[in-house]
């Protein structure tokens, strides 16, 4: 895709329904998130202040926490701390899902038609989702799987994988990409089923996720700043995004450009929101461990008991959210 001397902004287009069935999905439900990228005004940055501090007195007060990892700063979160969405929430009562944090999730790249330092992008992406959430994830290598793969490709996870991370042309590779994207830069979602909690309280565990990239959208590498002309944000920026779908989060619907997980990408640095982090938190290790059978009831078969789960059904709402003029 060409740039221009214009600035754009990519956006996210929000899809909601089921699919044609896929590895391990009985019972399961899928909601992926796209994002795009359509011309709009380069906005003010909105970096995070530094502040100095120690790692816990970081994580008490809601901070992002430095590590050698990722080099990230100690910074107190800009936006505001309600901007959140849980992917499973189409209302008010229905369950959060996430991942079991009791578990590792295995995940694999698909590096093909990606672009150098790619799997550095995917890995700083992972560990921000990782400080943010607790979720443990374990690098399993490369794949040639394609999520939602269109004929000729596979969609096929390996056996030890429960998330897949590629990158498509537009109508070439992933049904996720179609031919006419246009500004589409990625997708990102997750699949969940019945579950219990250490109490035994009904809940809804993400089983498998996925992210496909727009391979043709060439973004700059990293987390920093990106473009200041043609399409904005950044390859970490995109990956922080999708990868939020792949663990529970939607776009908010309070308008707050601080938020990674807001439907339009800039020129900000890869860093969360407030908002961000209290959803991240939402489908964190804070929530405890889920169980495919309830740890209170020692009698019944465990298939028979996850069976009489309630299924959530999202609604089938696609549609594209554009940048603002």
């Amino acid at each position: 895709m060409a740039h221009n001397d214009s600035a754009h902004r990519p956006t996210v287009a929000a899809a909601g329904g089921g699919h044609a069935p896929w590895r391990r999905r009985l019972a399961l439900v899928a909601l992926p998130l796209a994002l795009v990228a359509v011309p709009g005004a380069t906005p003010a940055s909105a970096a995070a202040p530094t502040e100095p501090g120690a790692i816990a007195a970081a994580a008490t007060n809601g901070w992002v926490a430095d590590t050698a990892a990722t080099g990230l700063a100690v910074t107190k979160p800009r936006g505001n701390p309600r901007a959140y969405k849980f992917l499973s929430r189409s209302k008010p009562t229905d369950l959060v899902a996430r991942w079991n944090p009791c578990a590792p999730i295995a995940y694999r790249v698909n590096l093909h038609r990606s672009g150098k330092g790619a799997l550095k992008d995917v890995k700083g992406a992972l560990q921000r989702v990782h400080q943010a959430t607790g979720l443990r994830f374990v690098y399993k290598g490369t794949t040639d799987a394609v999520p939602f793969a269109m004929p000729g490709y596979s969609d096929d996870y390996p056996a030890d994988t429960h998330l897949v991370i590629a990158w498509a042309m537009p109508g070439k590779q992933s049904t996720q990409i179609p031919a006419d994207a246009g500004g589409l830069a990625g997708m990102g979602g997750s699949w969940w089923t019945g579950a219990y909690t250490r109490s035994g309280i009904v809940a809804s565990r993400i089983t498998d996720g996925f992210v496909v990239l727009n391979a043709s959208m060439h973004l700059p590498a990293g987390f920093g700043k990106g473009n200041k002309t043609g399409w904005q944000g950044t390859r970490g920026q995109l990956l922080m995004h999708e990868i939020g779908h792949s663990v529970g989060l939607d776009h908010p619907t309070i308008d707050d450009r601080y938020e990674i997980m807001s439907p339009t990408m800039s020129r900000k640095k890869a860093v969360w929101g407030a908002g961000d982090l209290n959803g991240l938190r939402g489908v964190g290790k804070t929530g405890g461990c889920l169980y495919d059978e309830d740890p209170t009831d020692p009698v019944g078969p465990a298939a028979a008991r996850v069976t009489r789960l309630a299924q959530q059904v999202p609604a089938d709402d696609r549609h594209e959210v554009r940048a603002r003029a």
